[in-house]
């Protein structure tokens, strides 16, 4: 059983995280115990939807259209930055002995020595896009390998499978030597039928994981996340009671989460995403290199065009005005 969770182990001591985790009561409903904080409940709850409904007009009146046009001739560049962060995101992995974040040792897996070298060669592999399919099968392997031995906390680091079958998925992206192979003809090129699906994807299993991580530890273990809240002082910044916080950083995981599945305001939601991740590096002082991937996947969406499953690409469609 993993002993650690998430966030929290990049933050609170051990022993706080023992504790924490032998409480399994969901205490974050109990933040709204007073009318108090019924009420600034639903003050919040009604702000964010009314922000949300002005973003959603706006876009929909095609107030952001031509940002939008030029973002969207991004989206091959997006593939291959994920591309990249993902290699890179395996070599830091192989390099620090631990697979996807320090709270999972590879001296705790059979074979830990074994699977630190194949880390290192399958993120080089990746970031020079050099036999993309193959090593992204890899790499998807050992995923599925670390959730038969550590269980289902491996949900928590769902984008990394969402990204190794969006590879095999799409494995051509410029700027890898797979695509210059093409291109000069040394290698036939091959038709994918299922290449659309590649970044929906890993859209939806990135969400996923931020989804999982908020059900299991915010409300399941809400005690390490309000432990969180306490050592850290967050009340001065935040004037309202320790649980309501952690009851408001939940919701707000959720709906992000939620957001990204259905593909829904994709970029407003991703400048969100990027900047509360930002902030909470820089405030905890956190391990940066477990949040390498988070942050491309995030610089990824909002450079990319809504793919086709998105309710994006199917509420906010604007036909192009003919010339006259």
């Amino acid at each position: 059983m993993i002993t650690n969770f998430a966030h929290e182990v990049y933050v609170l001591t051990q022993d706080k995280i023992d504790s924490g985790q032998k409480s399994t009561e969901v205490l974050i409903w109990k933040a709204l115990h007073n009318t108090h904080n019924v009420g600034l409940f639903i003050f919040f709850t009604s702000l964010i939807l009314g922000i949300l409904a002005l973003v959603a007009y706006l876009k929909y009146r095609g107030t952001f259209d031509k940002l939008g046009t030029k973002l969207d001739k991004g989206s091959s560049w997006a593939i291959a930055l994920i591309r990249v962060a993902f290699g890179a995101s395996l070599i830091v992995s192989s390099t620090h002995n631990a697979l996807y974040g320090p709270e999972l040792p590879l001296n705790s897996f059979a074979g830990g020595g074994v699977i630190r070298i194949i880390l290192f060669i399958t993120g080089v592999a990746l970031v020079a896009g050099v036999a993309t399919r193959i090593f992204a099968v890899i790499a998807g392997a050992i995923w599925f390998y670390a959730l038969l031995l550590k269980g289902p906390y491996i949900f928590t680091y769902s984008n990394y499978i969402g990204e190794a079958l969006a590879l095999i998925l799409l494995p051509l992206t410029i700027y890898s030597v797979d695509n210059w192979l093409v291109r000069t003809g040394r290698i036939k090129k091959q038709k994918f039928a299922y290449a659309e699906y590649s970044f929906p994807i890993a859209r939806i299993l990135f969400a996923f994981s931020l989804l999982y991580t908020a059900l299991t530890i915010k409300f399941s273990h809400t005690l390490l996340t309000l432990d969180v809240v306490n050592d850290y002082h967050l009340t001065r910044y935040f004037p309202f009671e320790p649980l309501f916080i952690v009851l408001g950083a939940a919701l707000i995981e959720v709906l992000v989460a939620m957001a990204f599945i259905a593909g829904f305001l994709q970029r407003f939601t991703t400048v969100i995403f990027l900047f509360v991740m930002t902030l909470s590096l820089f405030f905890f002082k956190e391990s940066v290199w477990p949040h390498y991937l988070l942050i491309a996947l995030g610089v990824g969406m909002f450079i990319h065009k809504p793919d086709k499953l998105t309710l994006d690409s199917r509420l906010f469609v604007h036909k192009k005005k003919p010339r006259k």
